[in-house]
């Protein structure tokens, strides 16, 4: 059967001679001269561009030779090579019936099925691609260890590809690394390897494989982006999309949007100022464009630009008064600001008619009602917070962000058993979602099955031991057991792995504070300081560190106010200044700051706490007992609730 022009070319391409290889050599002086002759001219005509009368010559030739196999062989590579995979199966059977091991019909039949299986044209009938693979497979594994194998890097690639299409993926690895290694400036061999490691779950490797394809064909950059961003990598998704940019001469609006995309999900939102960048330059042609008002919004925020945050929010409502699109802008930019209860007024109307306003947008409308769930989550509006996230989880309930939303306000309301349920759902939908799997870990340690959560977290390392939200996990684990030298290892061990990471800093810092290692979590925040001087999250974790468990509290302020400095506004800093100008007796001063984070985080256990400390020193005994009614209220971390409730009674007399 001829195949069609359009799969002509798959079919040369796997069939014809590669430049680096010899055509077969007759392996037995043939019978007759005079057929020898035919023989050698049918190869003298092909390579003189005479493909039809070198058919001619090699049917006269089995005419005179009717028995000889190597004759059929070369007849059927020449009909493949003119893409008549129909005559070129008929030859090289006909071949294998007077030689079962001629390794040219086996090599022939190989590709002539591989090709098939592959789609290059209808299958024969009765044939299915499984079935034309297994054939395939049958014919190359006959001659793997053949001179004709080892010498043709083509005929070695389609026999990798072939065992990986049939699930053979180990047997696939071993055979693509050998082309890889022979030919590393073919990309095809690392395109299947990353397939092959992909499949096997192996994605950090499979992302090795794509990296070293796309640098000998730049096409790929595009799909090791989306590999990258598979893995949370987006930095280096950033990177491969940014190559994919420079390769052509005029990138989509799409490629470029994924690259914007990329860069504003970068951690510590290093990517934010080239992503400005390039969206002031696509918004100069299309000032209107409400997406990409969007992402210079977001972009805005990651450089604690507020003020022009909400302006790109606003302008999207302006072009379009209902887009989901400018809510979820105008949400964020608010919340930066702790601006809460103006969220909550701006999204409320929203939840009371998503479904009818989200039609086919359902993701949109489902993370502004995510948004309001963290906005009463803030003001300690538990079971709002949780109506709100259950909605969004019902509109967008393929989307595992929504579980994951849903369980960590589950966690905050302190509901653990059913947010270890709701996680576990998501985790069967999405088994890498190593956030899900984390929030699941949390839930168990919060419901006292800490050995089960340890359990959970090893076994889901040992899948995929390339995870640092995994290692974050099991390190949280260890220290909810109060196992602090075990999670100190786990966050040294994941230093070494993934490199410097804020996180692992941060996370060594509050381990060394937990167990009372002072002079160990002082020194990683110095360093921290000393790699970034505007690390606002270290200077403020350091001075209060300093406050809270020293004397030195004259030093401590110093630290804080550079923390502020950097984010005036932020109600984390704001207690850390009042708590350590309470401390140095200033109790007036300190209320100013105090009051003000304890009005921007009612639901802060900690910072309700202080300011009641602040109050009560001051005499103000009924504003005191509020206060750390709603600290005994609030989210619970880092309190001492006995003691707390020590005090609301002390105050009950004193009034």
């Amino acid at each position: 059967m001829r195949l069609t022009p359009a799969a002509a070319a798959l079919v040369l391409s796997t069939l014809a001679w590669p430049a680096f290889a010899q055509p077969p050599a007759a392996t037995q002086a043939l019978p007759s001269a005079q057929a020898y002759y035919e023989f050698m001219m049918a190869r003298r005509l092909e390579a003189d561009g005479d493909s039809a009368g070198a058919l001619a010559a090699l049917e006269r030739a089995q005419k005179l030779d009717p028995g000889s196999a190597e004759i059929l062989a070369e007849r059927a590579a020449l009909h493949a090579r003119r893409n008549e995979a129909g005559p070129a199966r008929e030859a090289a059977e006909k071949a294998l019936a007077i030689d079962k091991d001629n390794v040219e019909a086996h090599r022939i039949l190989g590709l002539v099925f591989s090709a098939w299986s592959e789609g290059a044209a209808p299958p024969p009938p009765g044939e299915t691609p499984d079935s034309l693979r297994s054939k395939a497979l049958e014919h190359l594994k006959v001659i793997r260890s053949s001179p004709a194998m080892a010498t043709d890097l083509s005929l070695q690639l389609a026999f990798g590809r072939l065992l990986l299409r049939s699930g053979e993926t180990d047997a696939a690895i071993a055979e693509l690394e050998k082309v890889a290694q022979q030919a590393p400036y073919v990309a095809e061999p690392f395109v299947l390897l990353s397939d092959a490691r992909r499949s096997k779950g192996q994605m950090f490797e499979a992302a090795e494989a794509l990296a070293q394809a796309a640098e000998i064909n730049p096409r790929y950059y595009v799909s090791l982006g989306d590999l990258y961003e598979r893995l949370g990598r987006w930095a280096a998704a950033a990177g491969a999309f940014g190559q994919a940019i420079e390769g052509v001469r005029s990138p989509s609006r799409d490629l470029r949007l994924r690259y914007v995309s990329a860069l504003l999900n970068v951690p510590g939102g290093v990517g934010a100022a080239r992503a400005k960048d390039t969206l002031a330059e696509m918004l100069k042609g299309s000032p209107n464009d409400t997406r990409l008002l969007y992402l210079m919004s977001t972009a805005a925020r990651q450089l604690n630009d507020s003020e022009g945050a909400e302006d790109a929010a606003r302008r999207i409502l302006a072009i379009e008064p209902a887009s989901l699109a400018g809510l979820n802008a105008l949400s964020r930019a608010l919340s930066d600001r702790y601006q809460y209860r103006q969220v909550v007024d701006l999204l409320t109307p929203l939840s009371k008619d998503a479904a009818t306003r989200a039609k086919g947008r359902e993701g949109e409308a489902a993370m502004a009602l995510a948004q309001l769930g963290l906005a009463h989550q803030q003001l300690g509006a538990y079971d709002a917070a949780i109506a709100a996230f259950s909605q969004a989880r019902t509109l967008a309930p393929t989307d595992t962000i929504f579980d994951l939303y849903l369980a960590q306000g589950l966690v905050a309301a302190r509901q653990y058993e059913r947010a270890a349920s709701v996680a576990s759902e998501g985790i069967k939908r999405d088994p890498e979602d190593a956030r899900l799997i984390r929030l699941r870990a949390q839930a168990l340690s919060r419901l006292g099955r800490g050995s089960e959560a340890i359990s959970f977290l090893e076994d889901a390392i040992k899948a995929e031991s390339r995870s640092p939200q995994l290692a974050l996990a099991l390190a949280d684990a260890y220290e909810a057991e109060k196992r602090y030298d075990d999670a100190v290892k786990v966050v040294r061990q994941a230093q070494e792995a993934f490199g410097e990471d804020q996180e692992f800093a941060l996370r060594l810092v509050s381990l060394y504070d937990e167990s009372g290692r002072l002079a160990d979590a002082e020194r990683e925040l110095r360093a921290m300081i000393e790699r970034d001087p505007l690390d606002a999250v270290a200077l403020n974790y350091l001075g209060y560190l300093l406050a809270d468990k020293t004397d030195r509290t004259p030093e401590a302020v110093t630290f804080i106010e550079r923390a502020l400095k950097v984010e005036p506004d932020n109600p984390a800093y704001l207690d850390s200044l009042g708590w350590a100008l309470f401390k140095q007796g200033k109790v007036a001063e300190a209320d100013g700051p105090l009051g003000r984070a304890a009005a921007a985080l009612p639901a802060n256990s900690v910072i309700q706490d202080h300011h009641g400390d602040v109050l009560a020193r001051q005499g103000k005994w009924a504003e005191a007992m509020a206060a750390w009614q709603r600290a005994m209220a609030g989210d619970g971390e880092s309190i001492d609730r006995d003691a707390i409730d020590k005090k609301i009674k002390d105050a009950q007399r004193r009034r």
